[in-house]
């Protein structure tokens, strides 16, 4: 109260009405305006107030405390907002160091309601022997090395395993292959329903056993590629009495020591299976094999394929059940060690061309049916399709370019052959050979 008296006093030497001064302008104010509400931020002595000099004294007063308020505050905010940035920043790198520290691991994915955070696997780099089952999604981020230190306990054993509906391992191109061949029988067993995308698999197998892949009781395998494996590419079976569906799509298969993809159904199972998209390229038997046994059925649909340059056949199936075979798109077999498409063993079959099917430059026939048991094959050209069968017996023997041993027919008009006493068509006496259009003097390739 001192200080503000001892303001009162040297602001009383100053005049009081000098135009456009303090004085008169609060006094004019208070003429045109009605008087404000008494502050009750600060408490003054009612006589100082009363007087003029009092109310300068009090405006100035409260303008001072309201710009040293401000201050404060500013300066509260800038204290609190450093302690925050910092807590964030340093969060922040926590975060960062977490989450880079992941990015080197397999990660695993629960799919699981719709909405929920993927849970992360991050003890430690995936090793051969895993297995993922259920709903869960297996990534890989490096590639995986069998060796022989951690060799299965039974030869039967997959280096990775995923099994069940929903069950999916994403290899993101990134390489499963055994360090020395011989100890792993297969690279990754797929079954019930599981899927494996993007997986390069090589080297696997024992002896003459294993594949790089193994379908069990149905499952995918897509955009792959498997090759340089001791055996066979890619192996689906049904277990006895099983219903299962596999599907193979957009997945390059060759280089493999027997089969590209071998098939075999046990007795009384029934297998829906399609190939999509697929090459089985320069194997060391066959591109594509088929065995069903007694009592067993097949469903077979082959769209946009090729198998070719292999050492035995491009495609062989033999048949003690039923088989129902459809062909769409393109199919090509060509250049292949002998026969172009190879049926024998047969009871029941049915083929039928719906798209384009190139049967051209093999060594022995292009397209044989027959074998020790008589044959009871049907193959249906679809007015769209066309069966293509040119320029086989590069062996130079008496191969035919379409040859049937036994019974069966040939319907449509889609067939393009070479001429008879070249390669053409050939059979037993009284057999039921297509009419052909004649091979154009050099096949498109």
């Amino acid at each position: 109260m001192t200080l503000l008296k001892l303001f009162n006093a040297s602001n009383a030497n100053s005049p009081k009405d000098d135009a456009g001064g303090f004085n008169s302008q609060l006094e004019n104010k208070g003429r045109d305006q009605p008087p404000s509400p008494p502050k009750d931020d600060v408490d003054f002595d009612s006589t100082e107030a009363a007087t003029p000099q009092g109310k300068s004294s009090v405006s100035f007063l409260r303008s001072k405390v309201s710009l040293a308020c401000l201050w404060i505050l500013f300066f509260a905010l800038l204290v609190v907002g450093g302690v925050g940035i910092f807590q964030y920043n340093s969060a922040s790198a926590s975060a960062v160091g977490h989450i880079q520290q992941q990015e080197t691991l397999i990660v695993a994915n629960n799919r699981g309601k719709a909405g929920k955070e993927p849970s992360l696997l991050c003890d430690s780099p995936i090793k051969c022997g895993h297995t993922v089952t259920g709903k869960d999604k297996l990534s890989l981020l490096e590639d995986v090395v069998c060796t022989d230190t951690e060799g299965p306990d039974d030869e039967d054993d997959c280096a990775i395993t995923i099994s069940g509906e929903g069950a999916e391992l994403d290899c993101n191109g990134f390489m499963i292959s055994q360090e020395t061949s011989g100890s792993w029988k297969y690279g990754i067993c797929v079954s019930d329903g599981a899927k494996a995308v993007k997986c390069p698999v090589q080297r696997f197998g024992v002896g003459y056993e294993g594949a790089g892949i193994r379908v069990e009781d149905g499952g995918e395998v897509e955009d792959s590629e498997v090759m340089f494996n001791i055996h066979n590419g890619i192996e689906v079976g049904g277990s006895q009495g099983s219903t299962a569906t596999t599907k193979i799509s957009d997945t390059f298969i060759h280089d493999n020591g027997s089969d590209g993809i071998r098939f075999k159904g046990e007795t009384g199972s029934e297998s829906s299976i399609q190939i999509e998209g697929v090459r089985t390229i320069n194997n060391g038997e066959t591109g594509m094999v088929f065995i069903v046994l007694a009592d067993t059925t097949m469903i077979l649909r082959v769209k946009d394929s090729e198998t070719s340059y292999n050492k035995v056949a491009g495609f062989l199936s033999s048949s003690f059940g039923s088989i129902d075979f459809e062909l769409e798109g393109f199919f090509n077999s060509r250049y292949n060690g002998g026969n172009g498409m190879y049926f024998i063993y047969f009871s029941e079959l049915e083929i039928k061309v719906k798209g384009v099917v190139n049967l051209y430059k093999n060594k022995y026939h292009g397209l044989f049916m027959g074998g020790t048991v008589n044959v009871n094959v049907n193959v249906v050209v679809d007015k769209r399709g066309a069966l293509n069968s040119c320029s086989n017996n590069q062996d130079g023997s008496n191969f035919k370019d379409i040859y049937i041993s036994g019974s069966g027919t040939f319907s449509g008009v889609g067939y393009t052959c070479g001429a008879e006493g070249n390669s053409g068509t050939g059979g037993p006496s009284g057999a039921n050979l297509p009419d052909c259009k004649a091979c154009p003097s050099c096949p498109s390739e």
